[in-house]
């Protein structure tokens, strides 16, 4: 790949007349110092200058390109976005000159070039440009799978969550087997449940507990998906431990157990057995990675690097059987009173009035 810098176009200046040649040879050095010091419209200024007395020159397209396209990066005011606009075109359309006024220019340069494309059109919100874009390159190549998911995140920037969501589908339908297109679709599900970045709670409460527990259960039942056709697919497991700690935080229930009504109990005993299963997702990544537990000995000396830090079982196996114990009781009493609900009372009989 070309190597490139913010330079000097000598080769465009040989055919001018002597102080002409200097003084565009001067412009283009003030014009470089300006943007290694970050004042990019001066730059731009003087670029133009310079290109005003010698159009004919390819690297001075160059540098105004990437001067233009700082400002672009750098623009987060709203107020400004017919000002971002307009040097986003600046930028675009100077690429586009130094790579066709290159005399040999190679696949890396035209690869450069659409990089620095697709990072101006991103940063301009240009969200149309980047989708006909996406969509094109898919046409063309089919059968590249990680073009679903980019496809689908540039839905997403988009504001068009709807056509996201499909995309993330159709790379499952697609590819079928793959265990990387359903831990995307996961993680999409997933990021709902994600708390406020300032929240002090581990999870997200502007969901109700019913929300949280139905996204838990499709992310659990996704990823299952995954390890069926890759059972060593870690980060399967480490996606669905976060799943079983959002399921269980999600069981709304009273520490006053023994005034518990049934309900309450059995979320209890269900928030207990999914604190379990999480715990069994982190020692599947342990095995998987072939990591024994850590000793005591290698906790306090901080040597955990090459074993697994892993806390306790939350549960033992007594726990867990007095649990399902206690669960099939609940349930029983559960589907008990819901029976008797459903009884219609028996009809009372009138008293038959004698005959005279």
């Amino acid at each position: 790949m070309r190597s490139f810098v913010i330079g000097v176009t000598f080769g465009a200046l040989l055919g001018l007349s002597g102080c002409t040649k200097i003084q565009a040879r001067d412009l283009i050095r003030e014009a470089n110092a300006d943007y290694r010091d970050g004042r990019y419209r001066e730059a731009i200024e003087k670029y133009n200058e310079a290109i005003s007395i010698e159009p004919d020159g390819v690297t001075v397209y160059w540098n105004r390109a990437c001067a233009a396209e700082s400002i672009v990066l750098k623009s987060k005011d709203e107020k400004a976005l017919k000002e971002r606009k307009d040097f986003a075109d600046i930028a675009l359309a100077d690429f586009k000159t130094w790579h066709d006024r290159l005399e040999e220019p190679t696949p890396e340069d035209a690869e450069t070039v659409q990089m620095h494309r697709l990072a101006i059109l991103d940063a301009d919100e240009r969200c149309d440009e980047l989708l006909s874009y996406w969509l094109d390159k898919h046409n063309k190549n089919p059968n590249e799978e990680g073009l679903y998911t980019t496809i689908a995140k540039q839905y997403d920037r988009c504001g068009r969550t709807k056509e996201a969501e499909e995309w993330f589908e159709r790379r499952i339908e697609a590819f079928p087997d793959s265990v990387r297109a359903y831990h995307a679709l996961a993680i999409r599900r997933f990021e709902p449940l994600f708390p406020d970045p300032d929240s002090t709670t581990p999870f997200n409460t502007n969901l109700s507990e019913e929300e949280r527990l139905n996204i838990a259960n499709d992310v659990i039942k996704i990823l299952d998906k995954a390890t069926m056709r890759d059972p060593k697919f870690r980060d399967a497991y480490i996606w669905r431990s976060m799943a079983y700690t959002q399921r269980a935080l999600a069981r709304r229930f009273s520490d006053d157990e023994e005034n518990q009504t049934l309900e309450e109990g059995l979320n209890r005993l269900l928030a207990r057995d999914d604190t379990m299963q999480a715990w069994k997702q982190q020692k599947a990544v342990c095995d998987i990675d072939s990591l024994p537990e850590c000793t005591e000995a290698q906790i306090k000396a901080g040597e955990q690097g090459g074993c697994c830090l892993l806390p306790p079982a939350p549960l033992s196996a007594e726990e867990l059987a007095s649990d399902a114990e206690q669960r099939k009781e609940i349930e029983q009493q559960m589907r008990d009173a819901e029976g008797d609900a459903a009884e219609p009372e028996p009809a009372k009989k009138g008293k038959k009035k004698r005959k005279r």
